[in-house]
Order: structure tokens, then sequence, then C-alpha cells
């Protein structure tokens, strides 16, 4: 294992408790992102089958959603693999392609990483065999065109060697890709890890810079790898941190005129609360300004391999060195809390899959925050699947998109098929935030700000109290103008937007006479 020898200074770092108003154990499958109500929809597919391993990786980027089956067996090749795009209209997700390697082998895991931006999608197959090296790994890039997903290019390293298991972590933003291959001898020691960067010029991707530590053997830099713009986040896990066997760390990198440097001058550390196998960056996740940073084997609160996250955020062009820390609210033995994390913009997801959320075996739970005026807040709103069952994995793999959350659930047992795997979305129906004016006569015009109202208004419904409205003068996806209508009843009366994504908050609108 590779040893740091920097010396680290001890910092702050809070833990963040679960409010009276957070979703228990036993609660329906509902929760609560800020105060809105989160619908729960499964993703199923037509052709799933026992030990596909379903929902082992997740994307999402905007409308469309990616779900990773490691263990299928397209065209009958065990284990060859096989992704899942979907796609959201009207609040609506249905099946868009299903995808395979055309070259695809037994094995191969494809799918066994994901990564979604906008029109490309890049899928790890972390024991592919190009040019005959077994388990070396590779990655494959698909771009949609016309609602149709083709690959682009099937990217390796270009010094690939056997049982790298480059693909085994992937990300991708924009024309970069980020792929990690976890067990890369670098500088002679073996699993030392490597994390390969591509870039895209018209419709070729070539290496851009490889990326790699001053490590030892087994250090696994890049078993997790996360993108965003011109900033890259690599976790490695078994790094050894100053007399912490396994403590773990991750590496931030920005680039300048094509060039990767390391954005901090040491790297990211658990910091306060490192100890012997934490594996602190075993999962990563980065948007803008903040990094997420998963330490499932982090003790908390006492319990063994309870788990813990930690936020980092730029402020000014630097990165802070006091990360803030997150534990469950109700820590337990073996939790490993932080096993998968997602951020996107002021909303947090922390997965931790073996939560014992229904009963002592597994179930698993994802844990939401939020942040406001450039505070991550202290509520945590717990997430849980519908009809949770042993050993469900539920928070194996998270994906977040502005408001949209993806949970996978690998080895859930869904319809009577051992392990073969769901795939969950959480998505915060409408938002009401303003009514101007707050009263007024029938007949009215009434301006609605808020968000998520949908592009247009098909299948969607705006009431005062019980009455719909029937004459809109204009509508968007984040304001509405309509009249109050004529039989609405005089009084007080509440004001909602449903769609089929669901129902909003309510605000009051008094009508007169």
């Amino acid at each position: 294992m590779g040893r740091l020898t920097a010396v680290i200074a001890l910092g702050i770092f809070f833990a963040l408790v679960a409010p009276a108003g957070a979703v228990p154990h036993d609660a329906s499958p509902r929760a609560v992102l800020g105060s809105l109500p989160i619908p729960q929809v499964q993703l199923p597919v037509a052709d799933r089958a026992a030990g596909d391993n379903y929902g082992d990786a997740v994307a999402i980027s905007g409308d469309t959603a990616v779900v990773g089956a490691l263990e299928a067996d397209p065209g009958g090749t065990d284990a060859a693999g096989a992704a899942y795009v979907f796609v959201r209209s009207s609040g609506v997700w249905k099946l868009q392609q299903k995808l395979t390697a055309a070259d695809g082998g037994a094995g191969n895991r494809f799918g066994s990483a994901v990564s979604i931006s906008g029109n490309t999608i890049v899928i790890g197959a972390r024991y592919n065999s190009p040019a005959g090296i077994a388990n070396a790994g590779a990655a494959y890039v698909f771009v949609r065109s016309g609602g149709v997903w083709q690959l682009q290019q099937k990217l390796t390293a270009l010094d690939l060697d056997y049982n790298d298991n480059f693909g085994w972590s992937v990300a991708v933003s924009g024309d970069t890709v980020l792929v990690g291959a976890r067990n890369r001898n670098t500088g002679g020691d073996a699993d030392a890890g490597a994390a390969y960067v591509f870039v895209r010029f018209g419709t070729l991707w070539a290496t851009q810079q490889v990326l790699s530590i001053d490590g030892l053997a087994e250090d696994h830099f890049g078993v997790s790898v996360a993108l965003s713009g011109d900033t890259a986040l690599v976790g490695v896990p078994d790094l050894d941190i100053v007399g912490a066997p396994n403590g773990g760390a991750a590496y931030l990198y920005a680039r300048a005129n094509g060039v990767w440097t390391a954005a901090t001058a040491q790297p990211l550390f658990a910091i306060g609360s490192f100890a012997d196998s934490d594996h602190f960056g075993c999962s990563v996740s980065l948007s803008g300004g903040t990094a997420l940073i998963g330490a499932s084997g982090h003790d908390a609160g006492g319990h063994p391999n309870a788990g813990a996250a930690y936020l980092f955020t730029r402020t000014s062009g630097a990165w802070g060195t006091l990360p803030q820390m997150v534990a469950a609210g109700d820590p337990a033995d073996g939790d490993y809390f932080g096993g998968a994390v997602a951020v996107s913009g002021d909303t947090a997801v922390i997965a931790t899959q073996w939560h014992n959320s229904v009963i002592p075996t597994g179930t698993g739970a994802a844990y939401v925050i939020r942040r406001s005026e450039a505070v991550w807040g202290t509520a945590q709103m717990m997430l849980t699947a519908a009809s949770a069952a042993a050993d469900d994995w539920f928070g194996a793999a998270l994906a977040v998109s502005g408001d949209t959350i993806l949970v996978g659930a690998p080895q859930r047992d869904t319809a009577g098929l051992a392990d073969s795997g769901a795939a969950y979305v959480f998505a915060s129906g409408p938002t009401i935030l303003k009514l101007s004016p707050t009263s007024g006569r029938r007949g009215a015009i009434v301006t609605i700000t808020g968000k998520g109202f949908g592009r247009t208004r098909s299948a969607s419904v705006v009431k005062f109290g019980t009455k719909k409205c029937t004459k809109y003068v204009s509508w968007s996806s984040t304001r509405i103008r309509c009249r109050v209508p004529a039989t609405a009843a005089y009084g007080v009366r509440r004001v909602k937007v449903t769609l089929k994504s669901g129902a909003s908050n309510t605000k009051s609108f008094r009508v007169k006479r």
C-alpha cells in the first residue's frame, strides 16, 4: 500500500442528524426533498432475467437516464453485460434503447460503470480483453442522434496490460472522458492504479493525459472518478495515510491549456477523523465547485464501518481544506454509508446499501441533503424502496440531476427473478414559489411562479381549491398565467399544480366577491 508522509492538520467536522420529519425505516417509499413529496417510479425492462444485477451502475442527465446490468447475457453470452437508456417526456419514463458491445465476450461486464453528459454516454467494461489481453478493460462511447444511440468509439489504454481493469470507473463531461484503471501497474508498483483522460476532436477520441500518483502497490488509484468541466476528481481508497493503512484519499485536478495539474497542494482527506480502513475515496462526485467523497469504512459514532461522507467546496477559485462531514442520523455497524455518493447543484445524495431500513438484512437506503444560501443544511431525508426486501442493496449506485434522483438496487428480486435488480427514480413534483397577486375576483389573471411545471400544458391541471382553471394566458416550465375559475368558491383557497410527475405544494389565494 502507498503511504503519504505529509503532515495533516486536524480539522473540524460536522455530523448531520436526521430531523424528526425524516422518513423512518418502516415508512412509505415517499420522502421529502426540501418540503416536497418525491414520487417513486421504477424503470422496468421486459427482458430482465435472474442474476442480471440491473441497477449496479446508474447515471442521469436531465431527462435521460442510464442503467447498467453488468451480469446480463445479451445474445446468450454469459455476463457480457448491457445498459438501458430511458427518456422522460411529460413526466413519464420510457425505454429508449438497450445498449450492448458488438464485440462483447463472456464475463466482460459491459455496464459495470456508466456516465452520461447530454447526448454522450460512456460505458465501462472492466473485464473486456482488447487485443487478447485478459481483463485489460475498455470503455465504449455512444452518441445520440435523432433519438438513436450509436457507438462512436471504443476506448482502451495505449499501455494496456493484463488485469488493469480499465473502465472500472467512468465519467464524461462535454467532450472529455475520464476512465479509471484501478489495477494498472504504475511505476513498477502492482495495482497502484491510474486514470486516463480522453478528449473528443470532431468524432474521434484521443488520450490527453494519464493521471497517477507516486504511491505503492495496491493503492487502487481510479476506483472512483468524477468530472465537471475542467475539474477532475479521483478516489484512492486504499492509500495509507500517516499511520492509517487504507485510510484513503482523493486527488483533485484542474485543466488549463490542455494540461491537467493538481488543483490543491495536498490531496483531500477526511480531516480530523481519518483512521485505519476508512476507505475515503471509495466513491466520489463533482458538481461545479462541490466535491462529495465517501468513506464507507469510517467508524461513525463508534459504530465499526458505519461510514461517512465529506463535502468540500471551492470558494474564489480555492478548495477549502476543512470538509463538512455527513453521517447517517442513525448509524449502525456495517452500514457502509458513503459507498455511493452523488451531487448536483444544491442536492447531495449519500447511500448505504447495507442499511437495515426494513429488516436486518441489508435492504439499503439513500439520504438527501440540500444547500441553501451557500450552506449545506442539517436535514437528512431517507429514501427507501417500496416493498423493500432482504439484500436488495438499494443504494449500490446513485445519480442525481437537478431535483431527480436515480437509485440502483442490483440484488432486488424483481418479478420473482433472483438478483435481477431494479432502478428507482425519485423526483420532486412541480413547485410553486409565488402567486401574484395573492387575492382577486373570479376571472382575474394570476401569475404562478415556480419550477418543474413542464414545457407544455398537456396532461396538467391548476386548481383553485377544487375548481380547475380552464382559461390560460401563458404556460412555461417556471411561469403559469391563468384566470381564477368562474366557479371558484369565495374565501381563501389553496392553489395547486398537478402533472404526471406529481402534485406541487400549495399556496393560498383569496377569492374576492
